[in-house]
């Protein structure tokens, strides 16, 4: 029998699973009942508390990052894909894309208007649904823009017809379907009739192609009547005289036609590209002008190189070219518009993303670590 007297030094103790001669309590390691080999409840507890805090002020601040990320990187995204489909595929089918386009920022409107209106406040997803109708919008008009500024001359090359020996009294308008214009040898542009139209700090030059006169003889090299044009921007003057492109290469002797902008292309000549081709046509009436020369309606502008490849691949370089640094202007804005909806979210404690909970947590674990350290 076991004495309980306090006298004898053994107090009261209550039997069975708490006893600590029967095993140690559920959840707690029979160690930590003895101070040997163990530290104090309360450092413990505040190691633990320390720890979670730590966690939890983790987690929150990296949802509030990828929140950031997400509207931050779908809006640019969008953005980006939108201006790749119109940049490469308007000349195919415009009207269609222009469908598209109406039809995703009417629906990405309903959809931020109907959200506003259930919440009666500005909202996170508001925000959100506002700078991808954004980026569709501003897409399409870039797309458009870098295809009417960059790559309306690119893709005729395979959808019109390519001409050789080309004699330069040859009627213009017996070549309106061609692309590439290969001429007669002795063909080059006439650098003692050039002209220079300035604009916007521009010069846009054109020179008359006609037969080199130290090839023949007679009148044939320097007749009164012009059908084709030499063309460039900011590269004739001065002791050069006409050094556009290929112009005083003795070997060139082919031409790619510029396009007038006509149909779909000239729905937004003049406002989403520049207004080159008309300014062109001020040199080309300056130099009939100047030198008494005539020319057709039907005349056509040809970019005088030696190699069609070469100058045609250089119009898809500067528009992936364009096409980037047009990414990195526009991604600020797409920062700025993720920053906007994460704050929004933060202020509203009623969304579904918690962001207010998740920055209270933030600041709480903070200050936790911060009195830790103190």
């Amino acid at each position: 029998m076991t004495d309980n007297n306090p006298e004898l030094g053994f107090p009261d103790a209550p039997q069975g699973e708490n006893d600590p001669l029967m095993g140690a309590p559920r959840g707690r390691d029979w160690k930590g009942m003895t101070p040997r080999g163990s530290s104090p409840r309360g450092a413990d507890l505040e190691g633990n508390l320390a720890k979670d805090g730590k966690q939890q002020g983790h987690r929150n601040g990296w949802n509030i990052v990828f929140g950031w990320m997400k509207y931050t990187f779908g809006p640019a995204m969008l953005f980006m894909i939108v201006s790749i489909l119109f940049m490469v595929g308007y000349h195919q089918n415009p009207r269609l894309l222009l469908g598209l386009a109406t039809f995703l920022v009417l629906a990405l409107l309903s959809d931020a208007w109907y959200i506003y209106s259930a919440r009666n406040k500005l909202t996170m997803r508001v925000l959100g649904f506002s700078a991808c109708t954004a980026a569709v919008f501003f897409g399409g008009l870039v797309g458009t823009s870098l295809h009417l500024d960059k790559l309306v001359d690119y893709w005729p090359y395979y959808q019109k017809r390519h001409y050789t020996n080309v004699a330069p009294d040859e009627l213009a308008s017996a070549h309106a379907d061609a692309s590439v214009l290969v001429f007669m040898e002795g063909t080059r542009p006439d650098g003692s009739r050039y002209a220079g139209y300035s604009r916007y700090g521009s010069i846009y030059c054109v020179a008359p192609i006609a037969v080199d006169a130290s090839k023949v003889e007679g009148e044939e090299a320097t007749s009164s009547v012009v059908q084709y044009w030499a063309i460039g921007k900011n590269c004739c003057g001065g002791h050069q005289g006409f050094a556009c492109d290929d112009a005083q290469n003795e070997y060139a002797r082919s031409g790619l036609v510029m396009s007038t902008k006509e149909d779909d292309n000239a729905l937004f000549g003049g406002v989403l590209s520049s207004n080159d081709m008309a300014y062109y046509e001020k040199a080309v009436l300056m130099s009939l002008t100047e030198f008494d020369l005539s020319s057709p309606p039907e005349r056509m502008f040809v970019r005088f190189v030696a190699d069609i490849e070469t100058a045609r691949m250089a119009y898809w370089g500067a528009a992936w070219w364009s096409w980037g640094k047009l990414q990195l202007i526009w991604l600020p804005a797409w920062m700025f518009a993720g920053a906007m909806a994460v704050l929004v979210g933060i202020g509203d404690p009623d969304d579904d993303s918690r962001y207010h909970a998740h920055i209270v947590d933030f600041k709480q674990s903070v200050l936790l670590k911060a009195n830790h350290y103190m």
